[in-house]
């Protein structure tokens, strides 16, 4: 990382307040133009990086930059709890460890398998909207097409889903605005992990608890506190991120009907589509590291577990690596990203949720070409800024 020209700045950078969460990307901009390194008071204090290759180097460099702090992923946490999301908080040789249990449940096989079903899902959550003519496209797509993407492919019981979408929600939200009721949504969370893991010793299925139960790493079963971990990931993590970025690019290509007629015209433009709509909505804006020893960094002093965040929205449109950051470019290569993460913390779901997003954009192309943000209403965002995504997108379909 090369030393700045400009000195460290000490601000009042709020990744959760409410002008930063509708509209990032301009304070972002000015951050990683203008100060490579910043500190803020905020949620006990943290650094932020902002520049791609700031970012990607301490993605990689978990010597220096620790990913095995309970809790420290997102600030303040979204869950309280003791014990570590699996393989997340967890740093190399110990992640490569666990990361190999779950790799083959991610193979490219597995995942293109779910394709007719997703098709199927999508479709069936477009139609009263389409028949309406207009609907809330979290409530009545975005939500139930990640969640019900999730119940395939853990092999969760379907009748379940609503309660997981709660759950993640008043924990999300809770965290900033109802501590209170945040506890409780994660200890009913907690609780219904435990108790699907007490089902499954005692008749095994088909489904993702019922594989952490057969599975051994260095010679012992995982306990039900590891299956808990890995459960954690799967629920909030893969349903938040695809949820959010699938409604933040819907409310994009409501907004821009060029790149929306075109996209949807030319159905081979869909990967490379997907992959530009990620990298311009990331729904992880921020995510967190602690220093792993005492650092030197852009001519700052950081200590010993200290909270270091990695600003990805930031990192994603770095002109650096990026020509025309901010412009919608459907052809963009390379367009090496950082919405997954990177390094050995690539996330496993990257290709459950490139799918889902694909399968929408066909879906939409096919069913409601044509659609507009609702005039009367306004879209809603989620209290998080790190993890962000709409609460609501009212949808108006063009007749």
């Amino acid at each position: 990382m090369s030393e700045s020209e400009t000195p460290i700045v000490e601000t009042d950078f709020d990744h959760h307040d409410p002008a930063f969460v509708a509209d990032p990307h301009p304070v972002l901009a000015e951050i990683r133009e203008e100060h490579p390194l910043i500190h803020s008071g905020h949620y006990g204090g943290f650094w932020l990086l902002s520049r791609y290759e700031d970012v990607t180097e301490a993605a990689i460099d978990w010597r220096r930059f620790t990913s095995s702090v309970v809790g420290t992923t997102v600030i303040p946490p979204s869950q309280p709890r003791d014990y570590p999301q699996l393989p997340i908080e967890l740093d190399p040789p110990k992640h490569t460890l666990y990361r190999s249990i779950v790799n083959p449940i991610f193979a490219k096989s597995r995942v293109e398998a779910l394709r007719p079903d997703l098709h199927e899902l999508a479709a069936s959550l477009l139609e009263p909207i389409v028949e309406r003519g207009s609907g809330d496209f979290v409530a009545e797509f975005a939500t139930p097409m990640s969640l019900g993407t999730l119940g395939m492919f853990m092999g969760l019981p379907v009748e379940d889903q609503p309660k997981w979408g709660d759950w993640v929600r008043r924990m999300f939200e809770g965290s900033i605005n109802d501590p209170e009721e945040q506890k409780r949504a994660g200890q009913e969370f907690q609780d219904y992990l435990d108790g699907l893991v007490a089902e499954r010793k005692q008749e095994r299925r088909d489904d993702f608890i019922s594989l952490l139960l057969d599975t051994e790493v260095e010679g012992h079963r995982l306990t039900d506190l590891e299956i808990r971990g890995f459960g954690v990931v799967m629920l909030m993590a893969g349903h938040e991120t695809t949820a959010g970025a699938m409604s933040m690019t819907a409310q994009f290509l409501a907004e821009e009907p060029e790149i929306r007629s075109r996209v949807f015209a030319e159905p081979e433009s869909i990967p490379s589509a997907v992959n530009e709509f990620l990298r311009l909505f990331p729904s992880i804006q921020v995510f967190c590291r602690n220093a792993a020893e005492d650092l030197e960094l852009h001519g700052a002093k950081i200590k010993m577990g200290e909270v270091v965040a990695l600003a990805y929205a930031a990192a994603n449109r770095d002109p650096r690596e990026f020509p025309e950051p901010d412009a919608c470019v459907l052809e963009r290569k390379p367009n090496r990203h950082v919405t997954f993460g990177y390094g050995h913390h690539l996330c496993l779901g990257a290709n459950v949720a490139r799918l889902e997003m694909a399968v929408m954009l066909a879906e939409l192309a096919e069913r409601m070409p044509n659609f507009e943000l609702d005039p009367d209403q306004d879209p809603v965002w989620r209290a998080r800024g790190d993890v962000r995504g709409l609460l609501a997108l009212p949808l108006l379909l063009e007749r």
